[in-house]
């Protein structure tokens, strides 16, 4: 059965997770109250419903509270998005993401009791800053204290050797987990389960400490 989540807020986020969750298959529903932007988005094939989100009882009646997930996604107005969390914990909606828009309003979204508060401009930031701060081609995600996923691409020197998952982890102490090649006019992903055979321009997925990623990327990436 396919997930089902309600976002409050029409804006930009919201449209923009609505867009991505329906492409992945879930049940979507935007709930805003523009009458205006409701209409754009229904025009758009969005279920789309007016509703103020500091109404509970227009909470209640929408389903929100019986969604798999409901994010409060509302923008700048900072006062609804802390009402409208604070009235869906009260009223126990089984899982509550909350879009912050700035550190203070993502202290009072946790002290709330949001199951989950997002900072989209700091963390997309914090992405691009692991990225600048090596000089690293591709994108870098933290995972837990040192340890990152990154994208490599790969220069010559890795160039048709074949490794195992045991071997690779060894050699460079990293865990390989998603491999991009080239297949004809189309880039293939497939994730790293048994032997591997590398190419000069793979895009290669690796779990692994920042010193660890640094040195092969070093070591194996593009030259210049």
């Amino acid at each position: 059965m396919a997930k089902r989540i309600f976002i409050l807020g029409g804006g930009r986020f919201g449209v923009h997770l609505a867009t991505r969750l329906c492409e992945f298959g879930c049940e979507v529903v935007i709930a805003d109250d523009n009458a205006e932007r409701v209409k754009d988005l229904a025009a758009d094939g969005f279920h789309a419903i007016e509703m103020d989100a500091n109404d509970e009882t227009a909470l209640k009646d929408s389903g929100a509270l019986t969604a798999d997930v409901t994010v409060v996604a509302i923008g700048e107005n900072m006062q609804a998005s802390i009402l409208a969390t604070l009235l869906l914990k009260q009223m126990q909606a089984k899982n509550v993401v909350a879009r912050a828009l700035d550190l203070k309003h993502a202290q009072v979204l946790e002290r709330l009791g949001a199951d989950e508060v997002i900072l989209p401009i700091r963390d997309m930031a914090y992405r691009l800053a692991e990225r600048l701060r090596d000089d690293a081609e591709g994108e870098r995600h933290p995972i837990a204290g040192a340890y990152l996923l990154a994208e490599t691409t790969l220069g010559p020197k890795l160039d048709g050797k074949t490794y195992d998952l045991a071997q690779f982890r060894e050699e460079f102490d990293l865990n390989p987990v998603l491999l991009k090649q080239a297949d004809g006019n189309r880039a293939v992903i497939r994730e790293i389960k048994g032997k591997i055979t590398l190419h000069a321009g793979d895009g290669l997925w690796l779990v692994g400490t920042r010193e660890a990623l640094g040195s092969f990327e070093s070591e194996y990436g593009p030259e210049d």
